[in-house]
């Protein structure tokens, strides 16, 4: 596992809105788990940028740090490092997120850093990277329960794991191996899902932010709002309308971005309909 520096963790949990180091304790991690989805979007505006980045813990806990976010080997790798730092006992593992709930067969393609935590003699699953899946963590067992408008789905497998998510959720099952990860194994992965012309990824903005009662996801330039009943949506029609969301919403900093860069984006996406 990865450490990092005190002063990177320091900085990595004021993002969280902590103050100090909590010692790793259950309490402590559902804290950090909860800010987390709730402070730091799933996004993939460097994707859509044409930015490249690594999957090395250091460098998104950095970026995050800084008021951005990332897609799951970022969130997930940057949360492993922070919670290794602060003394859990952590491990990653490959995963992969499908479409379909076809028998689980293992992990083909580690299209996803799945992220396990042992408290007290406890396991855990915690994922901070499935965007508008888990808001806080769940026990390893085998069980269904609810947090805010969704449903999920925890089975065990043949050498490993599936989280079901909600019928109304981005995607339908997660398979991970219960086998530990070394985090340079999904770097093949991420480069193939940050530029191949076929990824979501890179056809598509996406930006997610999940809370206790609600997801706000936006597609392109459509903000929607899933609630327990409800679900709202709008279409944004100008560029300071897009970047206040991206801000206000889901706590994006855009200062690392050069303004031309950005209203490229903002022209291309309103341009392609990427909604």
């Amino acid at each position: 596992m990865i450490q990092l520096t005190s002063t990177l963790t320091r900085r990595y949990l004021y993002r969280l809105g902590v103050e100090r180091p909590p010692k790793p304790t259950i309490d402590a991690l559902d804290l950090l788990h909860r800010r987390h989805v709730e402070l730091v979007a799933y996004e993939n505006l460097d994707i859509q940028l044409g930015q490249p980045t690594t999957v090395h813990p250091v460098e998104s806990a950095a970026r995050i740090a800084d008021g951005r976010g990332g897609y799951c080997f970022h969130l997930n790798g940057a949360f492993s490092a922070l919670l290794f730092s602060l003394g859990y006992q952590v491990s990653i593992h490959r995963g992969q997120v499908r479409k379909s709930a076809r028998p689980a067969s293992g992990v083909e393609f580690p299209n996803h850093l799945a992220l396990t935590a042992n408290v007290d003699g406890r396991d855990w699953l915690i994922d901070v990277g499935l965007g508008d899946a888990l808001h806080s963590p769940i026990p390893l067992a085998p069980n269904a329960f609810r947090q805010g408008p969704f449903m999920f789905r925890l089975l065990h497998t043949s050498g490993g794991w599936r989280f079901e998510h909600d019928v109304n959720g981005s995607f339908t099952v997660m398979d991970w191996e219960s086998n530990d990860a070394d985090v340079e194994e999904f770097a093949v992965a991420h480069k193939q899902l940050s530029t191949a012309s076929e990824s979501t990824f890179v056809r598509n903005l996406i930006v997610m932010r999940r809370c206790a009662c609600h997801i706000d996801t936006l597609i392109g330039r459509t903000l929607t709002r899933r609630g327990d009943r409800i679900v709202l949506r709008r279409r944004l029609n100008t560029q300071a309308d897009w970047s206040t969301t991206l801000r206000e919403v889901f706590h994006l900093s855009l200062l690392d971005i050069p303004s031309k860069a950005l209203t490229a984006l903002w022209h291309r996406t309103r341009a392609m309909g990427r909604d």
